[in-house]
């Protein structure tokens, strides 16, 4: 079933998210990053993604009432377009748009942030004379901060980055059918790139193929997140390197897609041409080990960090003695990286609960190769239900 931002139910949103404030006594969230703004109202701002400027773009969210978009001029159109059941109210750019409105003289040389705090400032007055204010500190300023402070009273300005995942990480029904068919592009994708893969290619190579299959698949996939490891070169790079497939070679594809806004994150290890020597496979058999008996244990009130040990511990066992990562997994939904808490990390005292949507993963770096083990699933009533099935051999795709 094709799913868009058409079934989303704006809603339902709203709704987790004032429980939510109701149950923390805060009469307005003040959304400033581009992720929860969109996960607020539905709409995601190309500016603000591009500047990561606090103010370019907000949400609010009152304890009761309908939810609110901030937008500069020359995005309220899309806005308009894309989203319903909320309040958009623009503010002024540099951009001129002739739309038969009468239009100031007076041009900033780039976004309006005066006037778009402005706006903040009169809807928040609205809702309440003195209001317990929710923000996300890691997206303000501390220009933004010291304003916030300055209006409303320190202590009236709270940090609700922990409440917000804690809404977010029981998906809606659309979100979980967003995220199955995020994560069966991105892999089916990944194995046709896998085929494709000859010695004497090198990265560059490797993302052109994968967004071809991407592109042929669901050309509605925004944008795709590709890491790659290749022989040696186990590191992450953002410019790509000119590195050749040799034959022998552990390749590592790791990621996936952004579908409407959220994210897809597999990883396959395979080799190139030859056979895997014995050495590599017996790598990949023990993280796959580890993999395998952590898929096994998922279901509702099972706890993060026991599945942590579990995984951990069968890796170091069968295996690779000095195996030892920070997580072994973690959320996934609309975060811009695809790694969002909570992480299936020691000390995580979170237990899984039906409509999570998670991914567990067995990444191991050496100059020797790159390796992962990634798949996605949706935790059920019971058990789980596996979005993707990763390769139990190195000497994949046959």
């Amino acid at each position: 079933m094709m799913v868009s931002l058409k079934e989303r139910n704006q809603v339902e949103f709203q709704q987790k998210l004032q429980a939510n404030m109701k149950q923390n006594h805060i009469d307005v969230l003040l959304l400033t990053s581009q992720e929860n703004i969109f996960y607020a109202t539905g709409y995601s701002s190309k500016f603000l993604s591009l500047m990561k400027q606090p103010g370019v773009a907000y949400a609010i969210v009152p304890a009761e009432g309908t939810c609110k978009l901030i937008i500069n001029n020359f995005e309220k159109q899309t806005a308009d377009l894309q989203c319903k059941n909320i309040d958009i109210i623009q503010y002024d750019s540099w951009i001129f748009i002739d739309d038969g409105e009468e239009k100031s003289d007076k041009k900033t040389t780039q976004m309006n942030l005066n006037q778009s705090y402005q706006i903040v400032q009169e809807l928040i007055s609205k809702i309440s004379p003195t209001p317990v204010i929710g923000v996300e500190p890691l997206s303000l300023t501390w220009k933004l901060t010291e304003q916030l402070y300055s209006d409303y009273g320190a202590d009236h300005v709270i940090d609700v980055t922990n409440e917000l995942l804690k809404v977010r990480v029981i998906k809606t029904e659309w979100e979980i059918e967003i995220l199955r068919h995020a994560a069966k592009l991105a892999e089916k994708a990944t194995q046709l790139t896998a085929q494709e893969l000859i010695p004497g290619m090198n990265e560059f190579d490797m993302n052109a193929i994968y967004r071809k299959h991407i592109d042929a698949l669901d050309n509605h996939a925004i944008n795709t997140t590709l890491v790659t490891s290749i022989g040696p070169n186990y590191s992450a790079p953002f410019i790509l390197r000119d590195y050749a497939l040799k034959d022998g070679d552990i390749v590592r594809l790791d990621g996936g897609v952004n579908y409407y806004g959220y994210q897809s994150d597999v990883a396959r290890t395979f080799v190139i041409g030859a056979h895997a020597t014995e050495e590599q496979q017996s790598k990949f058999d023990a993280l796959y080990e580890g993999f395998s008996k952590g898929l096994s244990l998922v279901k509702p009130g099972v706890r993060l960090a026991d599945l942590f040990e579990t995984v951990n511990g069968t890796i170091q066992k069968v295996g690779i003695p000095n195996y030892f990562r920070g997580h072994q997994g973690h959320s996934i939904g609309v975060s811009a990286f695809s790694e969002e808490a909570p992480f299936i990390a020691p000390n995580q005292d979170l237990v899984f609960q039906e409509n999570m949507v998670f991914c567990l993963e067995v990444p191991y770096y050496s100059t020797k190769g790159g390796y992962n083990i990634e798949d996605e699933f949706l935790v059920t009533k019971d058990g789980i239900e596996r979005f993707t099935q990763a390769n139990e051999s190195l000497n994949w795709p046959s």
